[in-house]
Order: C-alpha cells, then sequence, then structure tokens
C-alpha cells in the first residue's frame, strides 16, 4: 500500500514555539491519519521547504497519495499559487488534493466571527482591531468577516489590512484600541508588522493601544473548520 502524505502549507510552515500552530498540526495529523506531515511554505519570508519543493520531495520518496491543507485566511493570490502547484505536481500522484482557505464560504465567516465575538468580548468605549494580509482579495475577505461580526452586533469591529485599519482608526472618535492580528499564526508579520510597527503608528497618532497577542489557530474553533475544509479536500484533475 502507497503512503499518504499530509502537506501543510502555509506562511506558518517555519514558526515554531507557537502553541496554536503545534495545536493545529497536531489535530490536523490526527484527522487525516496521514503516514508523512511535513510543512511546506506559501509566500512570506523565505524559512523551510516551499510547497513545489515538498511536494516534488514527496514524489522522489514513493508517496503517491497526499492531501495539501492551506493555512491562508483568504482565496487569493497564495491560495492560486498553492493550486496551481498541487496541479504541475499531479501528475506524479495516484491522488493529491487540495483544502480550501479559511474564509471559503458564508458559513466559514459566521464561524471565525461567531469565535472572535467570543475570544474578544466587547467594551464601553473601546474599539477592537483585527489587522490581516494587504492586496485586494484579502482586504475583500476582511470587508465580508467585518460584516459578518456587524451581525452579530459587534459594530465595535474592525477588520481591514494595516494601512487601512490606521486610517479608519484614526478617524474614529474613540481613543482605546485593542489590536490583535487576524492571522493564523504568531509569527513574524504578526510580531513584527502588527504587534510593534501598526501599534507604534497608532500609538503616534495618539490613541491608547492594548494588544492582543494570539493568532487564529489558538481559537479551536478555528482550527475545527480548517480541519473540516482538509477532510473535504477536492482531488486535483490532471488536465
Amino acid at each position: 500500500m502507497s503512503r499518504y502524505a499530509l502537506v501543510i502549507a502555509g506562511c506558518l510552515s517555519g514558526e515554531r514555539g507557537d502553541a496554536g500552530v503545534a495545536a493545529l498540526v497536531d489535530e490536523l495529523a490526527a484527522a487525516a491519519g496521514a503516514d508523512v506531515v511535513l510543512r511546506a511554505r506559501t509566500g512570506g519570508r523565505p524559512v523551510g521547504a516551499s510547497l513545489p519543493e515538498v511536494l516534488v520531495d514527496l514524489r522522489e520518496r514513493g508517496v503517491r497519495r497526499a492531501l495539501v491543507a492551506v493555512t491562508h485566511v483568504a482565496d487569493g493570490r497564495l491560495q492560486r499559487e498553492a493550486a496551481g502547484a498541487a496541479r504541475a505536481a499531479a501528475p506524479g500522484f495516484d491522488e493529491l488534493r487540495l483544502a480550501s482557505p479559511l474564509l471559503a464560504s458564508g458559513e466559514d465567516l459566521a464561524a471565525v466571527a461567531r469565535a472572535l465575538d467570543e475570544a474578544l468580548p466587547a467594551e464601553p468605549g473601546r474599539v477592537v482591531a483585527l489587522a490581516g494580509h494587504r492586496g485586494a482579495e484579502c482586504e475583500v475577505a476582511l470587508a465580508r468577516l467585518e460584516a459578518a461580526l456587524r451581525a452579530r452586533g459587534r459594530g465595535d469591529v474592525l477588520v481591514d489590512a494595516p494601512d487601512r485599519l490606521a486610517a479608519r482608526l484614526r478617524e474614529r472618535s474613540g481613543r482605546r484600541v485593542l489590536l490583535a492580528p487576524l492571522l493564523m499564526a504568531l509569527g513574524h508579520h504578526a510580531r513584527h508588522d502588527v504587534l510593534v510597527d501598526l501599534r507604534a503608528r497608532l500609538e503616534g497618532a495618539g490613541l491608547d493601544v492594548a494588544i492582543w497577542p494570539h493568532s487564529l489557530a489558538e481559537l479551536p474553533a478555528v482550527r475545527g473548520l480548517a480541519i473540516a475544509h482538509a477532510l473535504a479536500a477536492e482531488r486535483i484533475m490532471v488536465g
């Protein structure tokens, strides 16, 4: 019987010492029941092997069945690149499947909004600012998530890319802000671009900023959604 591989692909591939990431990797591996579990990089800093490199390595090791579980939040450039890498590698596999990103449907948006609503309860006079990735497609997904939170009565929550978020916060009358990264891993981008650089920009604009130094992967409901997407992953067809 040929071996079955789970490839966890996304910007968290090179992160170590992240409790949320460790839990997600363990739970994905248990749910998939794979013989081989590897991480692969898509975008981000050049830390760890890229998805095309990992898929070539699996073929060379004789693995013929593989599942690529992505940790992308939105269906944007990185998801398309992952799909391209999977299509290019598919002829070397008997079966290769690719999961959808976290916010792939209206149901996904509602589930993540509910998880964030519970993790970040409202406080009078405070704005919750969730900073995600830049890019037009990502910003559309972030706007849809903000709308899903607003539908839950959370008009205090803004969800946007860092630059747009900073501009929107400066326009609001409230000065208290809880700043959090809307990212799967608490890695370099979350720690430096959001919790350090963006925080400094907001404080420089006179806002009173507290931080929520956690990742989406730390929320059990988000991990459950990522696992559900992995188990429902579609087969990459050749030709």
